[in-house]
C-alpha cells in the first residue's frame, strides 16, 4: 500500500471515529450525537439538545433519534452532556450504541391488571409531584358547539343576536415554560390520584412504545351535574357545578355592576357535565419519571340569565360544549 492510499485510508477511519454508531430510521441513516445532521458532532448539537429539553425548539424525528444518545426516551440535559463528553474525547462510544449492540433492552414488563395500571399511574404523578420537574404546557380550550334560546330572545334584533351566538365560538392557545421546583409548576402538574378502583372508570389500559416507555390511557365515565367529590373532579382538577353556579353568579354581577338596571336577575345552571374525558401518561419504566401527559375534555352547560317581569319570568338559555386539551411535555428533571 502506497504512502497516499495509507493516507486516505487513516483519514476514513478518523471521519468513522467522529461519526459515532449510524443508526437507521423510517426515514434515513442517523448518527447518534449528529443532531443537526453536519456529519460532527460537537457543541452545537448538545446545544440543540438543550434547547429542545426546554422547548425551544422541535427537533425532526430523525434529529431525535440522533439527540437520545443515552436511550432514555428523553431528550434532556442528560444527552446535551454526554454529546459533550463525546465531542472533547471524554467517550468514545454513546451509551445508546451499546444498547443497540445488545439487540435493546429486555423487554419492558406492561402492569397486567387494571388495578396495577392504576397504581403505576398513581406511582408516576407522586413521583412528578415530588421531583418538580421542568416541562412545557400547551392548552387549547375550544367552543366546539354553542346557541342560545328563550323568551328574551324575541326582543334582541336579529343582527345583534347573530353576533352575541357568534360571539360563543372562542378558541384560546397558550404555551407556557414552567421552571422546576416552582410553585407555579407544581400548581400545574396533574393532581394526586387516590383511586383505587379501576371499575370507577370507562377503561383503562397500558401498552408498550416502540421507545421502552409505556403509555397509559384512561378514560371517564361522563359526569353530569359533578359534585366535588367526583372522580373526574378531583382527578383533573376540575370545577364541580356547585363552583360552577357560584362563578357564574360572580361574572353577572360584575357585568350588571353599576349599570342602572331596575330588575333583579338570577342565573341558574340546569345542566353542567363533563363529557369524553381522557388522560394519556407516558412513563419511563426505568425511572418512573413522567414523560408526557395529556388531559381532553368536553364541558357540556346551559346557563339560564332569568329576569321577572310581572308575573312572568323572561329568560335566556345559552348551551355551550367546550373541548379543552391540556399536552405536558419536554419535562427536565
Amino acid at each position: 500500500m502506497n504512502r497516499l492510499s495509507k493516507k486516505f485510508l487513516s483519514l476514513g477511519l478518523a471521519a468513522f471515529t467522529a461519526l459515532g454508531c449510524v443508526v437507521t430510521s423510517s426515514a434515513s441513516s442517523v448518527t447518534y450525537g449528529d443532531i443537526n445532521n453536519d456529519s460532527v458532532i460537537n457543541s452545537a448539537d448538545a446545544l440543540d439538545a438543550l434547547r429542545h429539553g426546554v422547548g425551544l425548539i422541535e427537533l425532526t424525528e430523525d434529529a431525535l433519534i440522533a439527540a437520545d444518545v443515552n436511550a432514555d426516551g428523553n431528550i434532556n440535559a442528560s444527552d446535551a452532556l454526554e454529546i459533550l463528553r463525546y465531542a472533547v474525547k471524554a467517550i468514545d462510544r454513546f451509551p445508546a450504541e451499546d444498547k443497540a449492540d445488545d439487540g435493546g433492552e429486555d423487554e419492558v414488563q406492561v402492569p397486567a391488571t387494571k388495578q396495577e395500571i392504576l397504581a403505576l399511574y398513581s406511582q408516576t404523578v407522586s413521583h412528578a409531584r415530588e421531583e418538580i420537574p421542568a416541562y412545557k404546557i400547551r392548552v387549547n380550550s375550544k367552543t366546539v358547539d354553542a346557541k342560545m334560546s328563550g323568551s328574551m330572545l324575541a326582543m334582541i334584533p336579529a343582527d345583534e343576536l347573530k353576533k352575541q351566538e357568534e360571539s360563543l365560538y372562542k378558541e384560546e392557545v397558550r404555551t407556557n415554560l414552567l421552571r422546576a421546583d416552582s410553585a407555579t409548576a407544581l400548581s400545574y402538574l396533574p393532581a394526586e390520584c387516590t383511586v383505587t378502583d379501576p371499575s370507577l372508570f370507562k377503561d383503562i389500559t397500558c401498552v408498550a412504545l416502540e421507545d421502552g416507555n409505556l403509555q397509559i390511557d384512561i378514560s371517564f365515565k361522563d359526569d353530569n351535574n359533578p359534585t366535588a367529590n367526583s372522580i373526574v373532579v378531583k382527578m383533573l382538577d376540575l370545577l364541580d357545578k356547585k363552583s360552577f353556579e357560584e362563578l357564574m353568579e360572580e361574572q353577572m354581577k360584575s357585568v350588571t355592576e353599576g349599570e342602572d338596571l331596575d330588575v333583579s336577575m338570577t342565573v341558574e345552571v340546569p345542566e353542567y357535565a363533563y363529557k369524553n374525558c381522557t388522560i394519556t401518561c407516558v412513563v419511563n419504566p426505568e425511572t418512573g419519571e413522567l414523560v408526557y401527559f395529556k388531559t381532553a375534555y368536553d364541558i357540556v352547560s346551559a346557563v339560564d340569565l332569568i329576569v321577572p317581569v310581572g308575573p312572568l319570568k323572561l329568560n335566556t338559555r345559552t348551551d355551550t360544549t367546550a373541548r379543552n386539551i391540556l399536552e405536558y411535555s419536554n419535562f427536565i428533571y
